[in-house]
């Protein structure tokens, strides 16, 4: 049954596809990413002893996916935007996200002068601001291990966002942020569950990017719709010359029961481009867990090689420190890591656009 929904939403997403080539235009797009990657201390052998691995790595440089993009004019000045996009692992083809046909996004639209207002499964607001704020623009060693939520979307969602001479402003609420537990945390008469809230602002003009963002998920049961996961991040980068320098800091807060904590996260790092053709980035990340009195770091470098306008070769390397049974790999918390242990991991890939 769920091979016959997965070929029912392939043969519809092909014939919207013919179908929008004949309208304003139909953007078919993806990424293939793949590399092959070294951890240390990735698990511990039956004897005790801690193993490394060497593994092909899917999304290394970038998570794989494909999409269709188009737009409608209606007059006026007023368009219909809408947007499919599905993630998926290229060394296995399976789907992610989940197992969602459309899990990286899956939104319909309108949008004018006065900005865009979208419904449906989209990137949060702190997605949408930190992609350009990351120093290493999240490769698998960045800002996304320290924390998911900065690569997180929400089902459900109904999203603003405008922009005004570079001051950019956005709103997104979630009826229920994961469709993938019970009634897709859209319980009648529990109002509280699953609801996700936030609110960004920033300014992007010339060589200044700025941003703040807050953003608020409630509990994903009716016993815990009370209990609430709150995030402020804010960031900024300033280019010079073929310099870019990033900061940036998140504040977090949680009682829901499973991630309580509070933490604060501080990273700083710069991107350099000698020649059109080469960028290099180099970042540390250092999270403060105060809840569990844990202080774990990674430091991390890429170099891209630009072979033409869609094609490029990659390098990643990275570095976690952990201690006091902190968890921190270099592509997660508790991802192929040792608990308690550093860990080393390098990758080398090549990456195409379409």
């Amino acid at each position: 049954m769920k091979l016959r929904k997965r070929k029912v939403w392939m043969a519809m997403a092909l014939s919207l596809a013919a179908g929008g080539a004949r309208a304003d235009g139909l953007q078919i797009y993806g990424i293939l990413d793949n590399s092959l990657e070294y951890l240390s201390n990735a698990s511990v052998n039956a004897n005790g002893s801690k193993a490394s691995v060497l593994r092909a790595s899917n999304g290394s440089q970038a998570p794989n996916r494909f999409g269709f993009k188009g737009s409608e004019d209606l007059g006026g000045g007023l368009k219909a935007i809408m947007q499919l996009e599905a993630g998926f692992n290229l060394n296995t083809g399976l789907l992610q996200q989940g197992g969602r046909m459309f899990g990286r996004q899956a939104y319909v639209g309108l949008q004018n002068e006065w900005g865009a207002l979208t419904l449906g499964r989209q990137k949060n607001l702190i997605y949408d601001a930190f992609l350009e704020l990351d120093p290493l623009s999240y490769y698998s060693y960045s800002l996304p291990a320290l924390d998911a939520q900065f690569v997180g979307k929400a089902d459900n969602a109904i999203k603003y966002s405008g922009n005004f001479n570079g001051v950019k402003i956005a709103g997104l609420f979630s009826t229920g942020y994961d469709a993938s537990i019970a009634n897709g945390a859209q319980v009648p008469g529990e109002w509280r569950v699953g609801k996700e809230y936030g609110v960004s602002v920033g300014y992007a003009n010339g060589p200044v990017n700025v941003s703040l963002t807050y953003d608020q998920q409630q509990g994903t049961s009716v016993a815990t719709q009370g209990t609430t996961t709150q995030r402020v991040a804010a960031g900024a980068s300033y280019a010079i010359g073929n310099w870019k320098p990033y900061v940036g800091y998140q504040w977090y807060l949680s009682n829901v029961p499973g991630v309580a904590g509070r933490n604060e996260l501080y990273f700083a790092g710069v991107q350099y481009r000698p020649v059109t053709e080469v960028i290099l980035s180099g970042a540390i990340y250092y999270n403060n867990i105060t809840s569990a009195n844990q202080h774990p770091y990674l430091l991390a470098a890429n170099a891209a090689y630009l072979l033409s306008k869609r094609t490029q070769l990659f390098a990643e390397v990275g570095f976690s420190r952990n201690q006091n049974g902190s968890n921190l790999g270099v592509t997660g918390y508790g991802m192929s890591v040792v608990p308690g242990s550093n860990q080393l991991g390098v990758a080398v890939g090549l990456a195409h656009y379409f």
